[in-house]
């Protein structure tokens, strides 16, 4: 039995969770998995630590991994969207999404740009707001403020979401994440997901780079996640096919 790490982005851990476990019935090969704001742990891994295979929420931070030589290339592997989640009060959840964006009452909370790329899709949102209704996505960009994912972000309890707890907490109002968790949120009675309008709607790609080229079981993850059954888990916990 072969012994891996693998880092990865913290909006994997409820796919992974299943995907992991599958792996290594099948296998034979234990997982040691960290997960976490895939700039950060990039960062983690630049400076020396050890990990087998890298799964980022984006393109560019394994990228720059193989660019430093770290890897040799970055291969996509799984997509996602963004959401708003509100909370569940009929001001939040009945008039239109993009009204209420734009509607400066209201307290926009996102992750944090650089150290995770949840927070940099949420900037993205925000360019293609500005782009929309000039003025718009500048005025949300300067209020809208980053409540997790970063270097100095208070913790999440564990066994909580991020979107539930922060408006929970009343931390926010809206909060922008990732519509993978939208079934796991719908559970939820105290907050709605709500999907974003059609023109501000984009959807973002997942890369993973392997980093220690020898190790037979890591190999053997990057082939079980880009296979059919890695990618039916992926797919059975929220996340969308490359297409």
């Amino acid at each position: 039995m072969n012994n891996m790490t693998l880092f990865a982005a913290g909006s994997l851990r409820l796919a992974f969770t299943p995907l992991l476990a599958a792996f290594e019935q099948e296998s034979g090969h234990q997982v040691e998995a960290t997960f976490g704001p895939a700039g950060m742990l990039r960062e983690r891994i630049e400076r020396g630590e050890r990990s087998q295979v890298f799964a980022s929420a984006n393109l560019e931070h394994p990228q720059r991994l193989v660019a430093l030589g770290l890897a040799q290339a970055v291969q996509p592997f799984t997509r996602n969207r963004l959401c708003a989640t509100v909370r569940n009060i009929p001001e939040l959840t009945q008039p239109d999404l993009l009204t209420l964006l734009c509607d400066p009452q209201w307290r926009v909370g996102t992750s944090t740009p650089l150290a995770d790329p949840s927070g940099d899709y949420a900037q993205q949102l925000f360019d293609h707001l500005e782009r929309l209704l000039p003025g718009q996505g500048s005025a949300l960009r300067s209020r809208a403020v980053a409540l997790v994912g970063g270097p100095d972000s208070a913790p999440i309890p564990a066994g909580r979401l991020a979107a539930e707890y922060l408006l929970a907490e009343s931390q926010a109002d809206i909060f922008l994440g990732y519509a993978s968790y939208a079934d796991t949120l719908a559970a939820c009675a105290q907050v709605k997901v709500r999907r974003l309008p059609t023109v501000l709607d984009f959807k973002v790609t997942y890369g993973l780079c392997l980093l220690d080229e020898g190790c037979v079981a890591a190999q053997a993850l990057v082939a079980f996640i880009l296979g059919v059954r890695g990618q039916r888990i992926l797919q059975r916990m929220g996340m969308l096919a490359l297409e």
